[in-house]
């Protein structure tokens, strides 16, 4: 899967920046259970390389799905239900303000040491500490938050009310000392009390991990010694969909995540998916007044230009709906639909009308021009396959159509970063398709206010005073309440046309002669190989 702004983290966050639906059951076509196989190997692939595997330094989505093997979290939360369940902690608690955990005893980090409730203190300590430059900083775990020790306790506070600290903290990897003292140590290793330890990193091809003995503390009391966890883990990097499809079909792959029209034979082969929902088509503008996007008429003709029913059906390959939030991936906090009938309708005319009005003219050569300059837009999107190429052709055919010069341009998920997150040049693009995969709404503020990269994560350069407010009404409110003051914040990028989720989808890893024992990701402790 490519990097996504997270939320696992996305997003990622995730520039996936981190991060669900059903749980799976076997990957087999079999008319009876399958017996566990003992210390085997899990083959997995991702689309993308993740590149640095340190998962508190990038909200990039193949790190942070690799982090799952080799760390653990605080808590368990069930993809369907949003139930807490035990991990590292053994109990918690929350108020509007804090979230404290009780750590289980005899949690070990892979070399040996202890992790204790200091150590998760410590890892809080490192996000917020801006000078450590982490991308979780914000997202996961609240700017203001503090964290103090009580034994084997840690609670962390906000000083003022954060309703979703508990189920953003419990997003939050949890690394060991020796990492946190160097960062850069585990670029190409990993130092977690996970149930497995990276010993290969071969970028662009292939990362292997160990499983380690001795770990007890897994979700459903999961340990290293459970039937069916397997022994070694290999991830394999392979961009073509089609050949995820034939490697899980050939049994050379356990399991992937295929997203498009392969999706067909595997169902027909009968294998079963993990599913999650997620968004599939998130166009951000360039706010940076260097770009013609950053005048708001520009932007809502360019929204009314297009049928967004009919790119939502291109770029989920007829698989899904349209967007109805900017938050797409369970379990969400918050089901407000704050999308229909607050994006302008698709009315082509309307679109040529918007632009004359804003002194784009359209010239003699057919393109548009104001003051001299010609509308050129240069449209970046993270390519995903073959629906979201259909996708952006499409988008550029019916933009050129509007006289608009665009210049159409994909890369991966290090491409990604490059052009959106590093702040190598901010001015680069104007147009970008780039899922941001969260479930809190208050996941996705620091990409939508705040400092601009490499500073911040705010890549479009958004400076909207009523989402601002809202997102200030909202931290200071929980259940009901908060998830309307969340939804008022929506709408105020809307209003703008700042931001456009017009497409959500069903993604599914599917698996073979495998099964993962809870949830609907890959994690660690919930891998099991099958005969």
């Amino acid at each position: 899967m490519t990097k996504r702004l997270l939320a696992p983290i996305a997003i990622a966050a995730g520039v996936t920046l981190a991060i669900t639906g059903c749980s799976a059951g076997t990957g087999a076509n079999t008319s009876g259970p399958q017996a566990p196989v003992v210390d085997g190997t899990f083959a997995w692939s991702l689309n993308a390389d993740p590149g640095s595997l340190n998962p508190l330094m990038t909200a990039g989505s193949p790190t942070h799905q690799l982090a799952m093997l080799s760390y653990d979290f605080l808590v368990n939360v069930d993809d369907k239900t949003s139930e807490i369940g035990p991990w590292l902690a053994e109990s918690w608690e929350e108020t509007t303000t804090s979230a404290s955990f009780t750590l289980r005893d005899g949690v070990t980090c892979s070399d040996g040491s202890a992790l204790t409730a200091q150590t998760v203190a410590d890892n809080i300590s490192f996000v917020t500490d801006e000078a450590n430059g982490s991308a979780l900083r914000g997202v996961y775990v609240p700017v203001d938050a503090s964290a103090a020790v009580d034994g084997n306790t840690v609670t962390v506070s906000t000083p003022a009310a954060s309703p979703f600290l508990l189920l953003n903290l419990a997003r939050l990897p949890i690394l060991c000392d020796a990492a946190l003292a160097d960062p850069k140590s585990i670029d190409a290793s990993s130092a977690g009390s996970g149930m497995f330890t990276v010993t290969e990193a071969v970028a662009n091809d292939h990362y292997t991990f160990e499983r380690r003995d001795g770990y007890s503390w897994g979700p459903d009391d999961t340990t290293s010694e459970t039937p069916g966890v397997p022994a070694t883990v290999v991830v394999s990097i392979v961009t073509n969909e089609s050949t995820e499809a034939n490697q899980l079909l050939s049994g050379e792959l356990n399991a992937a995540l295929v997203t498009g029209a392969d999706q067909d034979r595997l169902d027909a082969a009968g294998l079963n998916a993990a599913e999650r929902g997620a968004i599939a088509g998130q166009m951000f503008f360039n706010h940076n007044p260097a770009n013609p996007t950053s005048d708001p008429a520009v932007r809502a003709a360019l929204v009314q230009g297009l049928n967004l029913d009919d790119l939502t059906s291109v770029i989920t390959g007829g698989r899904g709906h349209r967007s109805t939030s900017l938050v797409s991936t369970n379990p969400r906090a918050c089901v407000d639909d704050t999308v229909t009938g607050n994006l302008p309708d698709f009315d082509v005319e309307a679109a040529a009308t918007a632009l004359d009005a804003a002194g784009w003219k359209l010239g003699a050569d057919g393109i548009r021009a104001k003051n001299g300059t010609p509308l050129a837009l240069n449209f970046f999107y993270d390519s995903m396959g073959d629906t979201y190429d259909a996708a952006a052709d499409l988008t550029q055919q019916a933009w050129t159509a509007l006289g608009i010069d665009v210049t159409l341009t994909s890369g991966d998920s290090n491409k990604t970063v490059e052009v959106l997150l590093s702040g190598t040049d901010n001015t680069g693009w104007d147009v970008a398709w780039e899922p941001v995969y969260v479930n809190l709404p208050s996941m996705v503020v620091p990409f939508f206010s705040g400092p601009v990269p490499a500073d911040g994560l705010n890549f479009s350069g958004i400076e909207n005073a009523e989402y601002d407010a809202a997102v200030a009404t909202a931290s200071g409110l929980v259940g009901a309440e908060a998830c309307s003051a969340w939804a008022d914040a929506e709408k105020a990028l809307f209003a703008e046309t700042s931001v456009v989720p017009f497409a959500d989808t069903v993604k599914k890893t599917y698996l073979q002669n495998a099964e993962l024992a809870f949830g609907s990701q890959i994690v660690g402790s919930a891998l099991r190989l099958l005969k």
